[in-house]
């Protein structure tokens, strides 16, 4: 994977993988060797700051402006410092803990880095007690601690955390610390990308960006969310000083349920790149390989070209390195960015979604099939379209394969992916640089005419009201809704699947009990899966005292599980929706004599979904057919009103009651 904001990681495979002693063997292996090898490398230092920096001082005599009392901490003062020509910057952050919560989680200082290129330097840490100045700086006192396993994502990371836990801390104590990092990865030979903060999710009283940049080179700005200016000012010795400075920076309130790709908090985009050209050239030579292909490698290959069709030797290599090549990835400093050597990556048998897309897009090649690497933002998506030219935006590599002409992105990380090429799916990433010669611009990509389906099918036999009810849920899951189930299925005991299936049901009918094992079925040719389960129900009839019949729920549940609308109407940010999403529930009710249905029809049309439910009656069965589709992945502000009317509407149609005398 590509590091995001400098951040660099160690991503550990999917759960399948850690079923495999094999594979918790030789990953802990690989970590081991790598910790032991950074515990050699130097620790902090501890040193006043370079004389290029201006320290803007924290005056203890100043009266602060009355906090507020719902925070437990407040900040005063972030000040960050840059200089180009050297790669160092230097941070100062002044803090003041208000509530004993806030004493705990502002007691300790944490700091990131990458000891194989970065040097960290403490300048001072002291506790402002009214006036009083407490040194709190004990380089004995400094842990550094390998980043460790991230359970829930999966990710260990190869960075180093320094860790100064501070003593003796108040409430109404200002704790003022200062710091530099100097270094940068080897990777982007020497070009220049950051971000500046204009705003967090808390409010600070003063925050200030200095950079200092060679007036030799470009350097481009772009705002994002914000009107911000800064301010120049030429140097005597070949600098430009860039200042970028606020007060009283109100902090930034997120609403819930924002789309993916939409960024609430303002920021300032800096970069040396001019032209998607020049990233371009970066990355060609990341991704050139000129070593020879192994023996074992090449002999893999010429097996495939003894395959019929080029899309049939296209997906026996996707499947190889989907399944074969475990997404395990260490990286640290340039192999953050640079990937490793596809026949190295052949033979360990692991890799990242770097390593594992050139691996592909060289055994493609091998092949006679066009293929090249493209950067894609999985979260950003089609808004990197709006940034300035940089590497460090994107956060994941796929390839883009051509056969028989058309253009496949085709995922290398993508475990669980099956059939043929025109069954595969790939997010709306939106748009890409596609990392090959004379590339200039973000390649735009389209949506995946592959859609996702679900059909979820209830045939119940109802039995009389004081009979047991017999329950058979039919579940089809096709194109990226087959794959995540085909994940949940490799990666979940069947025990556990089928007490969380019973469950879910118990909720509606809380009388559920399973009565047969359940019937999976992969049919990978055609990416469609189909699961059938069997329940009985004791008691599915019901009234309340006042009464007069009896009755039976039919739950349109799936839907209901795609189906969400936000707290409140009036939103300031769009509110993002589930898309593409397509769900089917179909039910048949045989039921006893003497039902009375109401026959309709309805249709809820939204510009963000598509609604409708069908009822029918044959003799004694009931048919409810209701249909949900979204139709887009946010809502603007301005239509959540009007978006949540007809959601409402819709959501009062989920839920059919079958009446009984």
């Amino acid at each position: 994977m590509l590091s995001e904001n400098f951040a660099q990681k160690v991503r550990l495979g999917n759960a399948t993988h850690f079923q495999k002693a094999g594979f918790w063997l030789a990953a802990w292996v690989v970590l081991i060797a790598a910790i032991e090898g950074r515990a050699r490398e130097a620790r902090p230092d501890v040193a006043p700051p370079a004389k290029w920096v201006v320290p803007i001082p924290f005056n203890p005599r100043a009266k602060l402006d009355e906090a507020d009392p719902s925070l437990e901490m407040r900040w005063i003062l972030k000040d960050r410092q840059i200089n180009a020509r050297n790669n160092e910057t230097f941070v100062h952050e002044v803090r003041q803990v208000l509530t004993p919560a806030g004493v705990d989680n502002g007691s300790h200082i944490l700091i990131d880095y990458d000891p194989s290129y970065q040097l960290l330097t403490f300048h001072w840490v002291r506790i402002w007690r009214g006036t009083n100045s407490l040194n709190r700086l004990d380089p004995d006192k400094i842990q550094v601690n390998q980043r460790g396993l991230e359970p829930d994502s999966l990710l260990f990371n190869a960075e180093k955390t320094a860790l100064l836990l501070l003593e003796d801390v108040r409430v109404g104590d200002v704790v003022d610390y200062a710091y530099s990092v100097q270094g940068d990865n080897p990777v982007f030979a020497g070009s220049f990308s950051d971000r500046l903060e204009v705003q967090t999710r808390h409010p600070i009283e003063q925050l200030t960006t200095r950079l200092l940049w060679p007036a030799a080179r470009h350097l481009f700005v772009q705002n994002h969310g914000t009107d911000i200016k800064y301010a120049a000012l030429r140097k005597s010795d070949g600098l430009i000083e860039f200042t970028w400075n606020l007060t009283n920076v109100p902090e930034c309130r997120d609403e819930p349920a924002l789309p993916i790709w939409y960024r609430p908090i303002p920021w300032v985009q800096l970069s040396e790149f001019q032209k998607w050209s020049d990233v371009n050239q970066l990355a060609l030579g990341l991704f050139r390989s000129t070593a020879p292909l192994s023996p074992e490698l090449t002999r893999k290959i010429n097996e495939w070209k003894r395959l019929p069709g080029q899309e049939t030797e296209v997906l026996a290599a996707l499947r190889f390195v989907q399944d074969e090549i475990r997404s395990l990835g260490i990286e640290s400093g340039a192999s953050g960015y640079k990937p490793a050597s596809p026949s190295s990556v052949f033979v360990r048998r692991f890799g990242d979604c770097k390593d594992k897309s050139l691996l592909l897009a060289t055994i493609l090649r091998a092949l006679g099939i066009e293929a090249w690497p493209v950067f894609v933002n999985t979260k950003l998506r089609q808004t990197v379209s709006d940034m300035h030219p940089s590497i460090t935006i994107f956060d994941q590599v796929i390839i883009e394969g051509k056969v028989n002409g058309q253009s496949y992105w085709l995922d290398a990380t993508g475990n669980y992916q099956r059939g043929p090429l025109a069954t595969r799916s790939w997010p709306n990433y939106g748009y890409g640089l596609v990392v090959r010669p004379g590339t200039t611009a973000l390649t735009t990509i389209a949506p995946c005419p592959v859609m996702p389906r679900t059909t979820v099918s209830q045939y119940f036999t109802l039995g009389q009201l004081d009979q047991p009810s017999q329950l058979k849920v039919v579940t089809v899951a096709e194109g990226p809704d087959a794959e995540q189930l085909r994940a949940h299925y490799a990666t979940t005991a069947r025990d556990e699947i089928e007490r969380g299936n019973l469950s879910s049901y118990a909720k509606f009918y809380p009388d559920i009990t399973q009565t047969a094992p359940f019937n999976y079925a992969d049919d990978e040719q055609q990416n469609k899966i189909e699961v059938d389960e069997f329940y009985s129900i004791q008691r599915i009839w019901s009234r309340l005292t006042d009464e007069a019949f009896y009755h039976c729920p039919v739950y349109a549940e799936n839907i209901q599980a795609v189906m969400k609308a936000p707290a409140v109407s009036l939103r300031t940010m769009p509110f993002g929706v589930a898309y593409p999403a397509h769900q089917i529930f179909h039910a048949e009710v045989n039921g006893p004599t003497g039902v009375i249905i109401n026959q309709n029809d309805q249709t809820i049309e939204n510009p963000a979904f598509y609604f409708r439910r069908v009822v029918s009656v044959a003799g004694n069965t009931v048919v409810l057919d209701s249909e949900y589709r979204s139709m887009a992945d946010a809502v603007q502000p301005e239509a959540v009103p009007n978006y949540v009317q007809q959601f409402d509407a819709a959501t009062d149609l989920l839920t059919y009651t079958i009446p009984s005398q």
